[in-house]
């Protein structure tokens, strides 16, 4: 885990699979100078965004931050909030809506709430909808109905039963999305992830 800031650009996300998943999307949308900080979970962006403000140089040296984060069972709204509570918190800019870039004190602050700014949801939500129409996902998805017929009790979360059924058909076997987007298994062309390249872009590159 990264100690430190080192870059001007920085991007906070959740975890190790995010951190995989973004640094291979912002490789195929040709920005390379990106610091991509992997949090440890959502409920550490506080904690550990603090730590790392605090660390020597870093308010000096960034300029541009962004925070993706899953919106889980709830709305986007809930998600987006918990992360502008940690902006107000230390005094930085903070934006009103996701995708809002805002600037103050020569820095640039954007939200990205997966998957997309508006549904409950996370990651994998996105990917699934990334394969969705192929040969493949209809197999999957047999699957998937096949299981849930079969069991009583209790849930399971579906879209990364899904994605992990669909990576099993890999050859080889990759067991994470973020392990996939560096294997090159996501077609990032497709248009479900038009809104988080935009993001990104817009951000880092704009």
């Amino acid at each position: 885990m990264d100690k430190k800031i080192e870059r001007e650009n920085v991007l906070f996300v959740e975890g190790k699979d995010e951190k995989e998943f973004f640094g291979a999307l912002l490789h195929f949308v040709r920005i390379d100078n990106v610091q991509v900080i992997d949090v440890g979970g959502k409920d550490n962006f506080k904690n550990r965004f603090f730590g790392y403000i605090q660390s020597e140089g870093a308010l000096e040296k960034i300029r541009n931050i962004g925070f993706v984060r899953d919106a889980e069972t709830l709305e986007a709204k809930s998600a987006f909030d918990s992360v502008c509570s940690v902006l107000k918190k230390y005094a930085f800019p903070c934006p009103d809506e996701c995708c809002k870039l805002v600037e103050g004190d020569g820095k640039r602050v954007s939200v990205f709430i997966i998957p997309n700014n508006n549904s409950c949801g996370m990651l994998e939500d996105l990917c699934v909808d990334s394969i969705k129409g192929t040969d493949v996902f209809s197999c999957v998805e047999g699957f998937i109905n096949c299981y849930k017929s079969k069991i009583e009790h209790g849930k399971f979360n579906i879209a990364k039963a899904t994605i992990l059924a669909y990576l099993s058909t890999r050859t080889p076997i990759v067991n994470s999305v973020g392990v996939a987007a560096q294997k090159n298994v996501w077609d990032f062309e497709k248009p479900c992830f038009d809104d988080i390249k935009r993001f990104l872009k817009e951000l880092f590159a704009g």
